[in-house]
């Protein structure tokens, strides 16, 4: 595999040769859209204010796709461009590789690409559970650039992208008719399925360790990708505890006066970032992540995602009658 990612090298020379200042700014703003974190948020707020069904649609292609990525990148441990071939050290766009706000630049094993997974998923997912041709047509562009903006900075070879596409693209495909058109049943077995799967992976990972002889920076990678999959053990679990509080108890109302619906954002947003960056921090979860420290630090990030999300898609919603309600009180 790392001879045939290496041949797709070519096209990133290429892409670099044609490379403006415009288009190096315009693709490295672009890539940020397909953060981990900014498709929880994007997830989140069609889950509060459009749709609970298509939220937890995105939501869990989402973290499906990144359980089923974390256990590809352990199995092929393909090194990024620049490590496959020297002369890409020179010619990756420099901001993409840094430590940004939303998180770390391009770390980890290359195949297959992250920000794909999960652009793909989020905004092919909304091209395909939205029905309006503007809303469509975004998510299918979005879900075109932001894959090739990686290839474009140079951080991902062809092959990451394309086997990425094609993961992400398949379970978009595959768990729409689930959350568009069964009941309640089917929806919660695709729910605990994203459970298991996350621990299953979690599990091999550890069983792995042993044969696989990993030393200095892959050992590091290891353990980033173990935090990783505790950290979808505690997200996976929160969203099947919010559907079925909302099933059973709450049948919560998503719509509201557009005022109202950005305060349900904002007020959303604070709560779930506030308790997972507070209880890691009251907890001491630690950097840089080790082989030594991958265990603690994933199940603080574990109980960090599983309070957060489960405050804000059970807990939060509670609030959303009183919302739903505001536009009445301002026109009376």
């Amino acid at each position: 595999m790392n001879e045939l990612a290496a041949g797709t090298i070519p096209f990133l020379h290429t892409l670099a040769d044609i490379r403006v200042p415009f288009l190096d700014s315009f693709f490295s703003v672009l890539t940020y859209l397909g953060d981990e974190k900014l498709f929880v948020v994007i997830a989140l707020i069609i889950f509060w204010c459009f749709s609970k069904r298509g939220g937890l649609y995105m939501i869990t292609v989402g973290f499906g796709a990144s359980s089923i990525g974390q256990a590809l990148k352990m199995v092929f441990r393909i090194p990024r461009p620049w490590v496959l071939d020297e002369t890409m050290e020179a010619r990756v766009v420099p901001s993409a590789r840094e430590s940004n706000l939303l998180g770390e630049g391009a770390d980890g094993w290359s195949f297959p690409s992250g920000h794909t997974l999960i652009s793909v998923g989020t905004y092919g997912g909304m091209a395909a559970w939205f029905k309006q041709k503007g809303i469509r047509i975004l998510g299918i562009v979005l879900a075109v650039l932001i894959p090739f903006s990686r290839m474009y900075l140079g951080v991902h070879t062809p092959l990451d992208i394309v086997l990425g596409t094609l993961l992400a693209l398949a379970l978009v495909l595959l768990l729409r008719p689930v959350f568009r058109t069964t009941g309640t049943k089917a929806v919660r077995a695709v729910l605990i399925g994203n459970i298991v799967l996350s621990i299953a992976v979690l599990v091999w990972m550890y069983g792995a360790l042993p044969g696989l002889g990993l030393q200095g920076g892959d050992l590091e990678l290891y353990a980033h990708g173990v935090k990783n999959l505790w950290q979808l053990v505690g997200a996976t679990i929160a969203v099947e505890i919010a559907f079925e509080v909302d099933e059973r108890r709450l049948h919560f109302d998503t719509r509201a006066v557009w005022w109202a619906q950005l305060l349900k954002i904002g007020g959303g947003c604070i709560i779930v970032l506030v308790l997972q960056v507070g209880i890691q921090k009251v907890l001491g979860y630690a950097k840089p992540i080790t082989a030594d420290n991958m265990t603690r630090n994933g199940i603080i990030a574990c109980i960090a995602n599983l309070a957060a999300l489960t405050c804000g898609m059970a807990v939060w919603p509670v609030t959303f009658k009183w919302f739903s309600r505001l536009g009445d009180k301002a026109k009376a």
